[in-house]
């Protein structure tokens, strides 16, 4: 009950600020549409040009997840390059109303799909558009889902689909095979042994002397305390070595571990070849990383690795995947060097939201799928090789005197969580920090915050409202 009271309360709080905040949004959609008609349009003017060559032929483009950031994203990059533009949402809720993506003037046809319903519709979609290339980004469906409709759709019709194949997803998605892929692509990877004795344990430290390990048992939970070996001197190691209870029955497990931390790349692939990446902090250590030649040295190995990987992977490679590296440093007798090792990844649509954030859109990369043979981009042309976050996220109001304000009255922990959370709900109906707001098309980012939004939090709150009455009722008869 306290759960469901929290998000009820959250959700009228939502409705309200959409209330609180409609005049001066209205206010400020009126003012970006006039300064639109006022003042010349680079996009307008581009996509006229292109139209305008008698050589282009424009392509149709099926966006699913329209009413996302990236999913809208897409839809004006492609319609900027002059093709046509079909969007989809992927519906989990049966509203009677369209998302704020779907209010795109970018869009020829807008469609909504149910959940339950998605290969059929889509399949439907595409044959009734005459769609030639799908672009998959809804969070609604699987990776799985989307490979499975990839298979289905490119074996009916002419459509090329960004998304990998269900072996491939498959590989991808579980630990075990993904690791056996690495193995027999010799892709670098981080040491993993199951050891079952003290001799295999001193065997492996001293056959890699400059790497670092952690030792924990195979039974243990992720709160069970590992072990770093190498120790500090060989007797350390020995002794520490010494008085772990290993055997046969009681393996443990050795991994090696990383001085430099984690990264990720985000990466468009099309047949074997990377059409986009970025490279970015796993976690906010360094607030200027991505600011020194030494940052993008790195990043430019991470590119090529990237590019080995996808490579390796041939022809079926195409897809988009968020890929988690650990990177490491190695000693010998007179340098220092960085290595660069896979972890593991996740393939689908949820490496599409850092990959178009402050990047253009690789409308090019995602055409070449449609090619005979596989296209091998430009290193020039290959946007976004460097991300130079995590930034400090802007803030809207002075954190420390609204939190002492409000401590007068509860606790400071409380008045701290209390001023993040209504900072937050405040930031989508702020259109300098909505990331579907654009002067050239700003209806999605009004539509979304002021009747999307809105509508979603109500249908959502009557439907909490019934289930807990029927749970009620239940345990009362």
């Amino acid at each position: 009950m306290k759960m469901l009271g929290l998000a009820l309360a959250k959700g009228l709080a939502r409705v309200w600020l959409s209330f609180a905040f409609l005049f001066l949004d209205n206010t400020i959609l009126l003012a970006t549409i006039l300064l639109a008609r006022l003042r010349s349009k680079p996009d307008r003017r581009r996509r006229q040009e292109v139209l305008r060559d008698v050589h282009f032929y424009p392509k149709t483009v099926l966006i699913t997840g329209i009413g996302t950031s990236q999913g809208l994203a897409l839809a004006r990059a492609w319609d900027a390059e002059g093709h046509r533009v079909v969007g989809v949402d992927v519906s989990d809720l049966d509203l009677p109303v369209r998302s704020g993506g779907g209010m795109s003037k970018t869009l020829i046809a807008f469609y909504r799909v149910p959940k339950d319903h998605y290969l059929s519709r889509i399949l439907d979609i595409i044959q009734r558009e005459k769609v030639d290339v799908w672009i998959p980004c809804s969070p609604k469906a699987s990776a799985m889902e989307d490979a499975t409709a990839r298979q289905v759709v490119e074996s009916r019709t002419g459509c090329k689909c960004i998304a990998f194949d269900t072996e491939m997803t498959n590989c991808f998605r579980n630990t075990e095979s993904f690791r056996q892929f690495l193995v027999e692509k010799r892709l670098p990877m981080l040491e993993y042994h199951q050891v079952q004795s003290r001799d295999s344990i001193h065997k492996i430290l001293n056959r890699s002397p400059t790497k670092s390990y952690n030792i924990r048992r195979v039974s243990s939970d992720s709160s069970g305390v590992a072990v770093i070996l190498p120790k500090r001197t060989v007797s350390k190691t020995y002794s520490e070595v010494s008085e772990i209870q290993i055997s046969k029955d009681s393996p443990w497990v050795l991994q090696q571990q990383t001085r430099l931390g984690e990264f990720f790349a985000d990466v468009l692939v099309v047949r074997g070849y990377v059409h986009a990446i970025k490279v970015r902090l796993a976690e906010s250590r360094s607030p200027h990383w991505g600011a020194s030649p030494l940052d993008e040295a790195l990043a430019k190995a991470v590119h090529q690795l990237m590019q080995s990987f996808a490579e390796k992977g041939g022809a079926r490679m195409t897809g988009h995947l968020s890929v988690r590296l650990l990177v490491d440093e190695e000693f010998d007798a007179s340098s220092v060097r960085h290595t660069i090792h896979i972890a593991d990844c996740v393939p689908g649509a949820v490496a599409l939201e850092n990959l178009l954030r402050d990047a253009r859109c690789p409308v090019r990369g995602y055409l070449s799928v449609l090619s005979q043979q596989p296209i091998e981009p430009a290193s020039w042309n290959v946007p976004a090789t460097l991300s130079p976050s995590p930034r400090s996220r802007p803030t809207i109001v002075d954190h420390e005197i609204v939190s002492r304000f409000i401590s007068l009255f509860l606790s400071v922990d409380f008045a701290k969580r209390m001023v993040a959370l209504v900072e937050a709900e405040m930031v989508p109906f702020l259109f300098w920090k909505d990331a579907r707001f654009s002067p050239n098309d700003p209806f999605p980012w009004w539509w979304h915050v002021h009747v999307y939004q809105p509508l979603r939090e109500v249908w959502q709150l009557m439907k909490y409202t019934r289930e807990a009455e029927l749970t009620g009722n239940s345990h009362a008869g």
